[in-house]
């Protein structure tokens, strides 16, 4: 199936506007509670308020909305995290570009299942991965720039795209990939994060000038841009701005109904979530 191009939107173009889609907030955030833990590197949210964090040696923590720790894992993977995915409350997902393997977990941390990609998957190598509806996994094979969907059920190859005939670039900093609402985000660092439906059919761009991986909830993108956070509705292009601590030089969020965490590579504070947030 041919990739499309529609249209794209420029976030960091439309934060420079001062128009009706742009709104500032100073209001200082309302911080719950904060821990320190060395080497942080990936954070993500379920929707019961669990908090889980990943550190570069590839060990998984797991805290409630209190922040109590509730499991500790050193991860069969025993290498960097590459994507973190803990959206579906039933199980939590574990990628590892340096293993090229991923795993799933139950909600305790207990294993599920685990794969190793080889060449029935994609016979180049795969920078990223995420669970995709009907039990199938996406994946972005960087050796031949191609976007691929493989089920787990019949453990075969349901199709792959090539990504160059769309982004006239031969080297793709891949840094997220995350499938939510029936579409499929692919975020590129200083480049911006593409919109796919669940065929990978391209709909739309928002152009982002950062490395920090976004969250997706919602109709609504949370990235940290220019030491702001900035809330994108992806349906309707209109943006809000808010201020954070910048004495924390924060680049990582992750959002649950009730509380806004973010995180630099030592420090997790989590603030009670702003209203209309």
């Amino acid at each position: 199936m041919q990739l499309r191009l529609i249209k794209t939107f420029s976030a960091s173009l439309l934060l420079l506007c001062m128009g009706g889609n742009v709104y500032g907030q100073n209001d200082d955030l309302n911080q719950l509670w904060e821990l320190s833990l060395s080497g942080i590197d990936k954070l993500a949210t379920n929707n019961r308020g669990d908090i889980f964090v990943t550190d570069n040696q590839g060990y998984l923590f797991q805290y409630d909305s209190k922040g109590s720790l509730i499991n500790q894992l050193a991860t069969s993977l025993s290498a960097p995290v590459t994507n973190l995915d803990a959206y579906n409350t039933v199980n939590v997902f574990l990628f590892s570009s340096a293993l090229q393997r991923f795993e799933f977990l139950d909600r305790f941390l207990n294993p599920i299942s685990k794969l190793s990609i080889d060449a029935s998957i994609s016979s180049g190598w795969v920078s990223q991965a995420c669970p995709g509806n009907n039990n199938s996994l996406w994946l972005y094979d960087e050796s031949a720039l191609n976007l691929i969907k493989f089920s787990l059920i019949n453990n075969e190859l349901l199709q792959a795209q090539a990504l160059n005939t769309l982004i006239q670039q031969n080297d793709l900093k891949v840094i997220l990939l995350t499938e939510r609402n029936n579409m499929l985000f692919l975020q590129i660092a200083e480049d911006g994060l593409y919109i796919f439906d669940n065929q990978a059919n391209f709909i739309e761009k928002i152009s982002l000038t950062t490395e920090n991986r976004s969250v997706v909830e919602g109709d609504y993108v949370y990235v940290i841009q220019d030491d702001q956070l900035i809330k994108i509705n992806y349906l309707t292009k209109k943006s809000q701005s808010f201020a954070i601590p910048k004495n924390k030089n924060f680049k990582k969020i992750s959002l649950s109904s009730l509380q806004l965490c973010l995180a630099n590579e030592k420090i997790l504070a989590v603030y009670k979530r702003p209203e209309n947030f």
